[in-house]
């Protein structure tokens, strides 16, 4: 799926592909987060884990 959102965005260019490395993607890492965790976060509040990565990517 991370390469057809890749296609998806080809003409944007600030955007950067998940699908060139799974491993250090923190997009495809926050993807991956929303999916499996999201089910566990109070009533379904996604913004934790969302913080949490664009804190990872500033810095």
């Amino acid at each position: 799926m991370a390469k057809i959102v890749d296609d998806q965005n080809k003409d944007d260019l600030k955007y950067e592909k998940m699908s060139t490395n799974f491993d250090k993607s923190i997009a495809f890492k926050t993807a991956c987060d929303l999916i499996f965790k999201g089910k566990d976060q109070p009533s379904g509040y996604t913004e934790p884990l969302l913080h949490s990565n664009r804190y990872i990517k500033k810095n």
